[in-house]
């Protein structure tokens, strides 16, 4: 059985090296060397994307956030055009799928109670993307890839 890993911020966070976000880049790489070889199928869901370009955006120097910018503008035409380890889900974000931020993926809480706990809407709509992606293709084993406690406790 093949198997799809969806990849929350804090991989990319230690992939493209942000500063104060990435502790484990070399430990994170070699990982996601070992994934590729291994064959499994990576996906950028959307809130990863957004949420490590707002952590870029936010960072203290600018010539820090052009240059992280320029990595993760680099890193996503990358993407698009194919030539990167991961793809697209393609994820529809319409009244089903924000019902499904509401009120919690398969298997987890709803949406306030997941942010009582400090998991917040992007880690809600990663696990949500998962679960949409689990649902449409059955033949596959479906993960999270995270570094986040909170997160990998519904993973």
């Amino acid at each position: 059985m093949s198997k799809v890993v969806f990849v929350d911020t804090s991989i990319l966070c230690e992939v493209l090296r942000v500063p104060g976000k990435s502790q484990q880049h070399q430990a994170v790489t070699d990982e996601l060397r070992a994934r590729v070889t291994r064959g499994e199928t990576l996906v950028l869901p959307t809130a990863s994307i957004i949420e490590t370009g707002n952590h870029i955006a936010q960072l203290e120097h600018g010539d820090s956030r052009r240059e992280r910018a320029h990595a993760l503008t680099t890193f996503l035409r990358a993407t698009a055009k194919g030539e990167a380890p991961w793809r697209l889900h393609g994820a529809v974000w319409d009244g089903g799928f924000l019902t499904s931020i509401c009120d919690g993926p398969a298997s987890c809480l709803s949406f306030p109670d997941m942010a009582a706990q400090k998991i917040g809407a992007g880690d809600v709509s990663v696990l949500a993307e998962a679960e949409h992606y689990r649902t449409r293709v059955a033949s596959v084993t479906v993960e999270v890839w995270t570094l986040d406690a909170g997160l990998m406790a519904y993973t």
